[in-house]
């Protein structure tokens, strides 16, 4: 079993990023975390070497190494301040609609006989635990309950960084260890992410010291890492839906 030093504010993301902008498409990123960093925040009662553990999904904003300029401003690519017009209802039709897209891939797979470990990772990547009828609807329940908690709506109203800002984010974390509800993240190579146009693969690493290790075996390392990329797939698909539906092809970070 590999042990990893357990993340914590103020760790850093370094990654690559892809953008479809005038010039060389590929960035370089480096940032903090300083966001997010559990899904109790900002309440910080957990610390790693004095500072508070971060668990997935905790981020930070920056800058990429500039090689490029955005793509000139065109009928279907407005100026970043006035697509901050149209954020929240983006924002809010995207979560939906992945909500209903992980119920509908979990209730296909419910109907075809699989092994147990199968049904696991289904129910990993979706959020959706089809055991039994009970377990269902409180789960989805769960899933539609993002809309009533503050940070959702603050993330919302968050308008997009335009290039070459940028953001940064822990992606993958440990399956038996959590703070404050979320999974524990490590220190350790394409375990986070940063703002790639191409978000389906960890493009990032987690940088930082602590002498708190997490243990984690290679089966259950490639597992994570496998459920993080198949959730960014089918976020990315409907995100890709929705842009071709409304004709955008826009460069920017949330």
């Amino acid at each position: 079993m590999a042990h990893y030093p357990a993340a914590k504010l103020f760790d850093s993301v370094v990654g690559v990023d892809v953008h479809a902008v005038v010039g060389v498409p590929v960035h370089p990123y480096f940032g903090p975390i300083y966001l997010w960093h559990t899904p109790a925040f900002p309440k910080a009662d957990v610390l790693i070497n004095g500072m508070p553990a971060c668990g997935v999904g905790a981020m930070g904003y920056f800058f990429h190494i500039p090689q490029g300029a955005p793509v000139p401003p065109t009928p279907t690519n407005m100026p970043y301040w006035k697509r901050y017009l149209t954020n929240v209802a983006m924002g809010m039709t995207l979560m939906t609609l992945t909500i209903f897209a992980n119920i509908a891939i979990a209730a296909i797979a419910a109907m075809i006989p699989k092994p147990k470990s199968v049904e696991k990772f289904v129910k990993d990547v979706t959020g959706i635990d089809t055991t039994s009828t009970t377990t269902t609807l409180t789960t989805i329940s769960s899933s539609f309950g993002a809309f009533t908690q503050w940070m959702t709506w603050v993330k919302l109203l968050m308008p997009p960084i335009p290039f070459p800002g940028a953001q940064g984010s822990t992606a993958v974390g440990s399956p038996t260890v959590t703070v404050n509800g979320g999974p524990l993240a490590f220190v350790c190579p394409l375990m986070a992410t940063s703002c790639s146009d191409i978000p389906v693969v960890p493009n990032a690493a987690t940088i930082g010291f602590s002498n708190v290790l997490v243990g984690m075996s290679m089966a259950q390392l490639a597992r994570q890492l496998a459920v993080s990329t198949a959730q960014s797939a089918v976020s990315a698909s409907v995100q890709a839906g929705v842009k071709r539906m409304q004709g955008r092809n826009d460069c920017g970070c949330r």
